[in-house]
């Protein structure tokens, strides 16, 4: 009786470890396909086609924007203008002396 006991639980030892390992095989590819996205390639060909639209768009509206403009519309660089327009007119000055 007591051999026979000890073959049950060596099957039953082996059976977990196949469930075991088998859950973990599952689990892992479920990981995997929520940490990839589970996208499908519509809606991935959707999003790649907007994002070119939107790209093109702000190509086009680069392309017609004014370069000062563009430029002013940022204050560091308006004080940088000016600070370099300082410079360069005291560099001047000092040459008219």
């Amino acid at each position: 009786m007591k051999k026979l006991w000890e073959v049950i639980k060596k099957i039953f030892i082996w059976l977990g470890a196949v469930f075991v390992a088998i859950f973990t095989v599952l689990f892992i590819k479920e990981r995997e396909v929520v940490s990839t996205g589970s996208t499908t390639e519509g809606d991935s060909d959707e999003i790649n086609k907007k994002a070119a639209a939107k790209r093109d768009e702000a190509i086009a509206r680069i392309e017609h924007a004014d370069a000062r403009e563009l430029a002013e519309s940022y204050g560091s660089v308006c004080d940088a203008i000016a600070d370099g327009k300082e410079r360069f007119r005291q560099r001047c000055g000092r040459t008219n002396d």
